[in-house]
């Protein structure tokens, strides 16, 4: 019994036509695939290199001074929804970015999640008092992506089953210790970059190890000098 019949078929010559049609196809299918691999590859790399940088700048000096100055202020009873304006500001401007470059299918959310996803939710937690107060003056469309991001993260975390809570009882318990993290990480940065400048103090403070003084060599038949000790 034949599964396959064989009689009349050419691979060369006339009558062979099929075969390089079938032939032609597999290679077009081979090369779409490859170009569609290599595209998912850039596209990786590309997002890779995308929440490599955003973690860069979360973690960069002017950031956490961000972070501390709003940690400092809420920590001495500062009201959530009165937190430094600038700072505040900064900070939301950040997620927002953000925010856009997942919901326009820019950076990948999932990825994001993995690297930045507890930062994005707890700073949402963090500052919904004061980007409230801002839509109530501006409009309900203030920081939107960032509100929206926020939950893509909570969607994300629930499915790998993350119950964590951030809300202003969250913010409240974790204040003091997520002050003292960036309040190191800080001056962290400050010892990195060789000097550290202090608020109402214009003198630059050298942070690192004073430079040795090197020893004059002297030949040995030279005599030391004497200093001379005027009246």
């Amino acid at each position: 019994m034949k599964f396959i019949n064989t009689d009349g078929m050419a691979f060369i010559g006339p009558g062979s036509e099929w075969f390089w049609t079938a032939v032609s196809g597999l290679v077009l299918a081979i090369t779409f695939f490859a170009i569609w691999r290599q595209l998912a590859l850039q596209r990786s790399a590309s997002g890779y290199a995308q929440v490599t940088d955003l973690s860069r700048q979360d973690f960069a000096e002017p950031m956490l001074r961000v972070k501390v100055e709003i940690y400092r202020a809420l920590h001495e009873g500062c009201e959530p929804s009165q937190v430094p304006f600038g700072a505040a500001s900064y900070l939301v401007d950040f997620w927002e970015d953000i925010g856009v470059l997942v919901r326009q299918g820019h950076l990948d959310r999932r990825l994001l999640h993995e690297s930045m996803g507890n930062g994005c939710r707890r700073w949402w937690a963090t500052l919904q008092p004061f980007i409230e107060r801002v839509r109530a003056e501006v409009g309900p469309r203030a920081a939107e992506h960032f509100e929206w991001l926020a939950g893509q993260m909570a969607a994300l975390d629930r499915k790998v089953g993350d119950a964590t809570v951030y809300d202003a009882e969250y913010v409240a318990r974790t204040l003091e210790n997520h002050l003292r993290n960036q309040s190191d990480r800080l001056r962290t940065a400050e010892e990195l970059r060789g000097f550290v400048l202090r608020p109402g103090n214009e003198a630059i403070i050298h942070a690192g190890p004073a430079p040795r003084p090197t020893r004059r060599e002297t030949p040995s038949s030279a005599q030391p000098e004497v200093p001379t000790v005027g009246p």
